[in-house]
């Protein structure tokens, strides 16, 4: 399972990497869309911790394509990003955070396929977790180590991406 630090990354990553609008400060916003809309399917741990309808519902509905398509259509909608760049550039950061979730999952995975099933699928690559790298006994400490290990894992996926839109606009804009 991948902490926030890394859903919100790449999330960023493919909103920025897919925003229909080029400018820098439509850029900034990308960013934000895509690492909230990336973060966005983990509201269910939350509910599921204030026991809001039951405990145990993590990695259920909000980790499947159906719940990606829906909410990243109609943030695209909402944001008048439309037409099929925009959608793809919210929809795929809320997939982007099933499918990080499906690979390396250590629970019994994620309902892919709901609502047509509950089934929960999983990769069974948790061994490509980088958990094992903190002593999980240490609590807050070793929390932080994590959060520390998705940022420098995947923050230059999203510092390239920006830094290739702002040649590319630049580019465009010599011409």
């Amino acid at each position: 399972m991948s902490l926030p630090v890394a859903h919100a990354l790449v999330g960023a990553s493919i909103s920025v990497a897919l925003w229909p609008e080029r400018a820098p400060e439509r850029l900034r916003r990308a960013a934000i869309v895509g690492a909230l809309l990336g973060v966005c399917p983990d509201a269910d741990y939350l509910l599921s911790r204030l026991r809001v309808l039951g405990w145990g519902w993590h990695h259920g509905a909000t980790h499947s394509i159906a719940f990606a398509v829906v909410v990243g259509a109609t943030v695209s909608w909402v944001l008048g990003v439309g037409r099929w760049r925009g959608a793809l550039a919210c929809v795929l950061p809320v997939l982007s955070h099933v499918l990080l979730d499906y690979v390396v999952t250590e629970s019994p995975g994620v309902a892919l396929w709901w609502p047509a099933t509950g089934q929960r699928y999983k990769l069974g690559m948790a061994e490509l977790s980088y958990y094992h790298l903190f002593d999980a006994s240490d609590g807050w400490r070793a929390f932080a180590g994590l959060c520390l290990t998705e940022f420098f894992l995947f923050g230059p996926l999203l510092a390239a991406v920006v830094m290739a839109s702002r040649l590319r606009t630049r580019f465009r804009s010599a011409a």
